[in-house]
């Protein structure tokens, strides 16, 4: 990647960019986690039903989830983008604006907001459930071919309600910045669903009790989101406020269905031209494929949550919009070459333990691989370019992209089978994102996209692919650790052809140092910066820290002094640039400290840099803040490390 510019480091080596990329270390790597574990769970629950129905009821399965998938994301429109829109003023996971009107949209009660938002998800699943059911006939003889399966359209409406509620509550812990709650929440539906799954089809169970137990696994995730966001929300039904959700949201609709549709819409459209059995063998390659996406949409949703925190704002100060927009989408195209080329290697493994009635599957998976990943390289193209109308063109290329997509289906996939849906997806996001990218390098703000750089990564990619399928045929096992050594070799490539030019090493040596340790601050020495307060300023800073204040305890000065003791133990820590006191302190205590859900915080971050407050200062002692709660508690009563006592040595 290109060489960024110097400036204040931020107290970390390599600026505030490194400190940004500590933070998304770590979002990442709970991202990661919680993707691998959804979609390595959600695969073994389709692996579950291929072994024991075969590839026709697998087809039919697939139509099952298609439909209640449709539901939940109709009712989507309605509530989860204006919900998180009046509660956090932006960021959930389908938003891919910049914050323009941000402040108008955020509620006066961010709470009371939020508790609104999922009493209506629930009123609005039971409504979509309603519908289904109403028209349980008619959609049963659209989707399956035989009004006799109505009872399976009943089942697939009542998982859609649930969905909606789980989808909601899992967004708003992870925009909560909670990472052990979010791996919780969003590993529980698959996991349940899992379980109930091998329980009813081990006992001789059919698709209904497949669908049944999806249903009950999802109603059960989505009761344990709810409860895990106790505290978050005020118990609310405010009609006006479901009103201002609603208008909140509006905008999304032909950027959420567009995307839904494009991801999940190929199995409907390629049941009207390939037979059950097709189906079903493309539903398993879709579904591995797919597992590779985690990678770049783990990277973009850990930026979405960062984007809203000041350390985003931070690294815009020091680098340039030009420079921070280059470097993310730079990095990010990496991610996604390296998610292609890792399904490349490694899809005919999965395969090869699938049965073998879906050896079919095996050339399918590296062209579903590079489909899935282009809806978030699409978003990543989007969030960095700088372009006049972004918005406009950004739905416009949403809307073409479905309309190629479906095209390209009803063209091709009578000469190539299921092999249309992915060229398809491939051509309805590559066109518009490519226009949309050529806009901007050839307009008026060029982003610093590190050209070269990711030419040499695509070609070391495409030398290893070719490498690796030109190997003889082997055991599957020793193909797992070839493929695993050959992922390793081409990370390896990637700083010996200075893709990752050396500039970069030393950043993200210790960026990934940070993450391990803890902190973002380099050379933090947080028990010589506590020493430097008395014991009972030591006694008040940590009760604000770790279990946080009130804010009318915060008010009439009192915060104002907490953020006094946290500068002088950040001075002497050995954070740089956090010593003078500034006319924001009393709020930036409210910031810091106040016992709120994070959209109160977020509001109180957002009211602080409107006026004029330092975005790196502030990202420097959060950092201070979240760092001296996890001390061990003999660093708060002012002692000193001790050292492992030295054994003598015998002669």
């Amino acid at each position: 990647m290109s060489e960024s510019k110097r400036g204040r480091n931020g107290g970390h080596p390599g600026g505030t960019g490194a400190v940004l990329g500590v933070r998304l270390l770590r979002y990442s790597g709970v991202q990661g986690t919680t993707l691998v574990i959804s979609n390595v769970i959600q695969l073994a629950s389709i692996a579950v039903v291929a072994n024991f129905l075969g590839p026709a009821e697998l087809g039919r399965y697939a139509l099952l989830l298609f439909l209640a998938g449709l539901m939940a994301q109709i009712e989507v429109l309605l509530v989860k983008p204006g919900t998180i829109r009046r509660t956090f003023g932006g960021g959930d996971d389908e938003d891919d604006d910049d914050d323009e009107g941000e402040e108008k949209d955020v509620s006066s009660s961010p709470q009371r907001s939020l508790g609104t938002g999922l009493a209506w998800a629930f009123v609005l699943g039971l409504i979509g459930t309603a519908i289904v059911v109403w028209q349980r006939d008619p959609l049963a003889d659209l989707l399956l071919g035989s009004s006799d399966d109505a009872n399976l359209i009943i089942w697939a409406g009542l998982l859609s309600g649930f969905w909606l509620v789980f989808k909601v509550a899992d967004i708003v812990i992870w925009l909560e910045r909670r990472p052990t709650a979010f791996l919780l929440a969003d590993s529980s539906r698959p996991l349940l669903v899992l379980a109930a799954m091998i329980a009813v089809l081990a006992a001789g169970g059919d698709v209904e009790s497949a669908i049944i137990a999806t249903t009950a696994g999802t109603a059960l995730a989505a009761a344990f989101a709810v409860l895990l966001l106790r505290g978050s929300f005020e118990p609310s039904f405010d009609l006006h406020e479901v009103w201002q959700i609603i208008l909140r949201g509006r905008y999304r609709a032909p950027i959420i269905m567009s995307f839904w549709t494009i991801q999940n819409a190929d199995i409907f459209l390629l049941s009207r031209f390939v037979d059950d059995a097709d189906l079903g063998i493309y539903h398993l390659a879709s579904r591995i494929g797919m597992v590779v996406a985690f990678l770049p949409q783990g990277f973009r949703m850990s930026l979405r949550p960062l984007r809203k925190a000041a350390i985003f704002k931070a690294v815009r100060e020091e680098y340039g919009q030009r420079e921070q927009r280059g470097q993310l989408l730079g990095y990010f195209t990496l991610l996604c070459v390296f998610a292609v080329l890792a399904m490349v290697v490694g899809g005919a493994v999965l395969v090869d333990v699938a049965p073998s009635s879906y050896g079919a599957a095996a050339p399918l998976i590296p062209f579903t691989a590079a489909a899935f990943v282009m809806p978030s390289f699409y978003r990543g193209i989007n969030q960095n370019v700088t372009i006049p109308h972004k918005r406009a063109t950004f739905i416009s290329g949403c809307v073409l992209a479905v309309l190629i997509f479906a095209g390209v289906i009803a063209w091709l996939a009578p000469e190539i089978g299921a092999y249309a849906a992915p060229v398809g997806m491939l051509a309805g996001f590559g066109i518009p994102g490519a226009y949309m990218f050529l806009r901007c390098q050839l307009g008026k703000k060029p982003i610093a996209f590190p050209y070269w750089e990711i030419l040499r990564a695509i070609l070391l990619a495409a030398a290893i692919g070719v490498g690796f399928h030109a190997l003889p045929p082997m055991n599957v096992w020793i193909e797992l650790v070839v493929a695993l050594a050959a992922l390793a070799l081409y990370l390896v490539l990637l700083f010996v052809f200075r893709v990752i030019p050396e500039n970069h090493w030393r950043p993200l040596m210790h960026m990934a140092q940070s993450a391990v340790r803890g902190s973002v601050i380099h050379d933090l020495n947080p028990r010589a910066g506590l020493r430097s307060l008395g014991r009972m300023e030591r006694r008040r800073l940590r009760r604000a820290v770790t279990t946080g204040l009130s804010a009318e305890e915060l008010r009439d000065g009192q915060g104002a002094v907490l953020v006094e003791y946290l500068r002088r133990v950040g001075e002497r820590a050995g954070v740089p640039d956090v010593a003078e006191p500034t006319e924001f302190d009393a709020d930036i205590a409210l910031f810091l400290f106040e016992r709120a859900p994070t959209a109160v915080r977020n509001a109180t971050m957002r009211r602080l840099l409107s006026a004029g407050a330092s975005s790196n200062e502030l990202r420097a002692l959060e950092e201070l803040a979240h760092h001296l709660a996890r001390a061990p508690r003999d660093a708060w009563h002012g002692k000193r490390k001790r050292e492992a006592p030295r054994r003598r040595l015998r002669r």
